[in-house]
């Protein structure tokens, strides 16, 4: 018998649209939603799913130890980003009208971890040209991402042999964001290189561990390290990108969110829904014909649209996968599971209120005809029927666990959702221009490749950190130039020379490994950085300041 997967994806086109119908038309959606099916290569075990909790909720997968999986798939936030930054768009070019709003990621580095300026970026968080799409539903679809090219064949990196032939886009969905330099790594990372990183790391090091759930507090107590876990999932200690995948998929086949208001309702709870949400829903499988593209119970039928929001040119969707005309401009169908928890809607981020989305429908889509699906109508729906369906939008469609993070939503805090301490007002230099510390890379003892960069300096100039273990009394200066922090005892001085040229382009990374001292936990660091700089009243410019503890 085939994987249950094999009838979801047969052929190029995904069939998921027809089949959901069809079983909705039956027992399935008289259920509500089903945990999802499993390649017969990957199947789920608690060893595998807890791993892939950890490796999913660990920012030490990312090149610089500041991005996991989860930093842009939060369950409050309905498996999306919480966050978001504008992407220039086709055109390159910030405030212009092809704009959009994509993710956050990394700073761009080289191969060596040194900070280099992006073409785009400059050296601020780079940001994906499209908003991270919500993880939890994107078990039950065959093939992922915005653009498809996350389908169901994996094929192991190191290998080149196919692992799993149906049902592995989970899999291979994760692949994707460990390796890319504008989300999680350096130039020219190779799973290889992310392989040999986990197997070094001790498993959420970065996390204060009085934030992890309960299945993973018992699955770390003893302090166990990455091939310990991999042997419990696995049966031996190999670290391989293979098994992280296979891990991070599993672990995201656990989050079924069954427990919503339609979920109830479906299942004989008649009092679930409140009336308006009922119209709603009337509205949403009829008049509305938002159940056309996605039906329940997983609320989406796997397809791809083009919906006119934007010219075809700036992206062409999923016509990158398939090379096809005839996809040009089109993207994936998403769920619509919690989606009234998430903060943006749309590939490009373009809305952020359902009601701005229900409107946008009700007036037939988007006004670029270039390959718009032609079933795109104007539906003429009342104030009060848009109002009905944004209410079951937003409420019915929710599992409460999911909103409250609470199991099998529940996660382990992030080191970058910590507060940064930063403080003192920088001191410019020429052209008005402040210089300012890129200060990512969380001061982690026994890390080797720790670092402080500097920004929008003086291109050539020289330049200094001072370091010392408390902030200044204030008011403290040399001349004009400021000094943030204590100079009692005199500071540790580390000099850098800044790379570039001309004013405000000035940038350099001076690395600073922590010995793998346990008697430095605990210790405050605190810095600032000083350009010379014949621009600046009294000859430097500064940055603010800024306070680390080492852990």
């Amino acid at each position: 018998m085939f994987p249950a997967t094999t009838i979801l994806s047969r052929g190029r086109r995904p069939v998921l649209a027809s089949v959901l119908a069809l079983l909705c038309g039956g027992v399935l959606c008289a259920q509500g939603l089903r945990p999802p099916p499993a390649p017969f290569e990957n199947l789920v075990t608690a060893e595998k799913a807890v791993l892939g909790k950890v490796l999913f909720w660990d920012e030490q997968l990312s090149s610089d130890d500041t991005m996991a999986c989860g930093t842009c798939h939060r369950p409050a936030s309905g498996g999306a980003d919480p966050r978001s930054g504008v992407n220039p768009g086709f055109d390159g070019i910030f405030g212009t009208a092809d704009d959009k709003r994509g993710s956050p990621g990394i700073v761009h580095s080289l191969g060596d971890g040194s900070y280099a300026p992006h073409p785009t970026f400059g050296l601020s968080p780079q940001v994906t040209r499209r908003y991270a799409p919500p993880v939890i539903g994107a078990a039950w679809v065959s093939t992922l991402r915005w653009d498809g090219k996350a389908t169901e064949t994996f094929v192991d990196p190191n290998t080149g042999r196919a692992v799993i032939l149906f049902g592995g886009a989970l899999e291979n969905h994760a692949m994707g964001p460990p390796a890319d330099t504008g989300e999680m790594a350096y130039e020219g990372r190779t799973w290889t290189d992310i392989a040999a990183k986990i197997a070094s790391s001790k498993p959420l090091a970065l996390s204060p561990s009085t934030s992890w759930p309960a299945d993973v507090a018992q699955a770390l107590q003893g302090d166990p390290d990455y091939g310990e876990l991999m042997r419990r999932a696995f049966g031996d200690r190999a670290v391989t990108p293979t098994r992280i995948a296979f891990a991070l998929a599993t672990y995201q086949r656990t989050l079924v969110p069954d427990r919503s208001p339609w979920d109830r309702f479906v299942r004989g709870e008649t009092n679930a829904l409140t009336p308006d949400q009922q119209a709603g829903l009337a509205l949403f499988e009829g008049a509305a014909r938002c159940a056309s593209c996605h039906p329940g119970p997983v609320f989406t039928d796997g397809t791809f649209r083009n919906l006119g929001l934007r010219p075809v040119y700036e992206d062409r969707g999923w016509q990158e996968a398939t090379l096809d005309p005839i996809d040009r401009g089109k993207f994936k169908v998403p769920t619509l599971l919690n989606v009234g928890l998430r903060h943006r809607y749309m590939h490009n981020g373009q809305f952020t209120r359902l009601e701005d989305v229900v409107d946008f429908y009700d007036q037939g889509a988007g006004t670029f005809l270039d390959n718009k699906d032609p079933s795109l109508r104007a539906l003429n729906l009342s104030a009060t029927e848009k109002a009905q369906l944004v209410d079951f939008l937003r409420h019915a469609l929710t599992d409460p666990r999911v909103a409250a993070e609470q199991a099998p939503f529940d996660r382990p805090m992030l080191r970058s959702e910590l507060p940064q301490d930063v403080y003192g007002a920088p001191h410019p230099g020429s052209g008005g221009i402040a210089p300012r510390t890129v200060h990512d890379a969380p001061a982690l003892v026994g890390s080797d490749h720790h670092r402080l960069g500097l920004a929008d300096g003086l291109g050539g100039a020289a330049a200094f950190f001072a370091f010392n273990g408390a902030r200044g009394p204030g008011g403290v200066s040399i001349g004009p130039v400021p000094i943030h922090i204590t100079i009692q005892p005199i500071p540790i001085v580390l000099p850098v020379t800044l790379a570039g040229s001309g004013v405000g382009n000035g940038y350099a990374t001076l690395p600073l490994p922590i010995p793998a001292d346990p008697n430095l936990v605990g210790i405050p660091l605190h810095h600032q950085a000083f350009v010379v700089d014949p621009g600046a009243a009294g000859g430097l410019s500064t940055t603010a300041a800024s306070a680390t503890t080492l852990f």
